[in-house]
């Protein structure tokens, strides 16, 4: 079996909002799932919106090597690289490496004086694996050929919801509330390709 070189990109979301951390609720009587791509769109939203007023941390592992598996599990690693930027507004901080950086540009301080993100071959790896989060959750939103719930890690809630007799509430009935809150979107093979192509310039596939 041939070895195949691959590429894993792992972002995690340290942001706390009312869409990502406690999901949408429904209830199983209705079934009918809210509409994904609404909430999807309302998820970049609101990133965007947390971004602006309180800010958020991002973390992403890239690990990239050879590999023989169906699974695509690393068996020879050759790139291990972690980032951590703190986003408020439209500016990303990363403390560990002394680096500002927006969408369009970005500067690094390296003890001595700063330098153009983008002028360092380091520099321009990051600045082609490190998407902004929000913007990728924006593209998703817009140009995704399909987005879907995925099954929710979550149980579903039982709410019991009583009778009023009077001004007494008796009785009543159970049901149970779905949690959704993963969601799974195929973006266009030409936003596939963009985003490979940028992994390649950025030297990870070479080892580089």
């Amino acid at each position: 079996m041939n070895s195949r070189s691959v590429l894993k990109l792992g972002l995690i979301f340290t942001v706390a909002l009312s869409f990502l951390s406690g999901g949408i609720v429904s209830a199983d009587s209705v079934e009918t799932a809210p509409d994904a791509r609404k909430a999807l769109r309302k998820a970049a939203g609101d990133l965007i919106k947390h971004a602006a007023k309180k800010g958020f941390t991002t973390r992403l592992a890239v690990d990239g090597g050879m590999s023989n598996k169906a699974d695509h599990k690393i068996v020879d690693q050759a790139v291990t690289e972690r980032y951590m930027g703190k986003t408020r507004g439209p500016v990303m901080f990363l403390p560990e490496r002394q680096i500002f950086r927006t969408p369009t540009k970005g500067a690094e301080f390296n003890g001595d004086f700063w330098r153009v993100l983008q002028s360092t071959a380091e520099g321009k790896k990051l600045d082609r694996l490190f998407a902004f989060p929000e913007r990728v959750l924006q593209e998703a939103g817009k140009t995704a050929k399909s987005v879907e719930w995925l099954e929710s890690k979550v149980p579903a809630k039982v709410v019991k919801k009583e009778k009023a007799s009077g001004r007494t509430a008796v009785g009543g009935s159970t049901h149970e509330e779905k949690v959704y809150h993963r969601i799974r979107a195929t973006l266009p093979s030409e936003v596939a390709l963009k985003y490979f192509i940028d992994m390649q310039n950025s030297g990870c596939l070479s080892g580089g």
